[in-house]
């Protein structure tokens, strides 16, 4: 970025736009990479307290970039708002940092819903946001940390979905697995 700004001074004019309303940022995001990643900072991110753009961006990163801390905290803010950011961070929580204490994360998850038809559809819906952002497939979780067992599955399925609330967990871990 050529300009006579300086870069403190720019992204200080961006943390202020984004506090007016993140959709300004718009017209900041198509000019190009470098603006970018200024309205995508976590300075801007986090004043904005716009807790969908924190769900996107940490969606995106972990499923294009891969394993980060950057990507769980967005993730992990936006999930005290969000069902779908809480399924998110729960599933990569999964991959990255304990699978155990990703396992109560999404268990406690499955407890936010009446049924467990309305959690299934939800963690689908972040499954095709996901397929949607065009992941690469470069198996960037495949070497992290694995279930250290697996659950044994009484096929308990509820109708036409093919996922019960005993294999919840493993059926996601290979589906993101599969796609990321």
């Amino acid at each position: 970025m050529s300009s006579y700004i300086p870069f403190p001074l720019v992204s200080d004019i961006v943390r202020r736009i984004g506090i007016s309303g993140f959709r300004n940022l718009g017209p900041l995001i198509v000019v190009g990479p470098e603006w970018v990643s200024i309205v995508f900072s976590d300075e801007v991110l986090k004043e904005s307290g716009n807790n969908t753009a924190k769900y996107i961006e940490g969606l995106r990163l972990a499923a294009l970039v891969g394993p980060s801390v950057q990507a769980l905290n967005m993730l992990g803010e936006a999930a005290v708002h969000y069902l779908h950011s809480y399924f998110a961070f729960g599933i990569f929580y999964v991959f990255c940092v304990n699978p155990e204490d990703g396992r109560i994360i999404l268990k406690k998850y499955l407890e936010m819903f009446s049924n467990f038809q309305e959690a299934v559809n939800c963690a689908e819906q972040v499954m095709t946001q996901i397929q949607d952002m065009a992941p690469t497939g470069q198996q960037l979780y495949r070497g992290y940390r694995i279930l250290n067992s697996i659950l044994d599955c009484h096929l308990l399925y509820f109708g036409s979905l093919d996922v019960c609330p005993e294999c919840f967990v493993l059926t996601y871990f290979f589906k993101i697995r599969a796609l990321c």
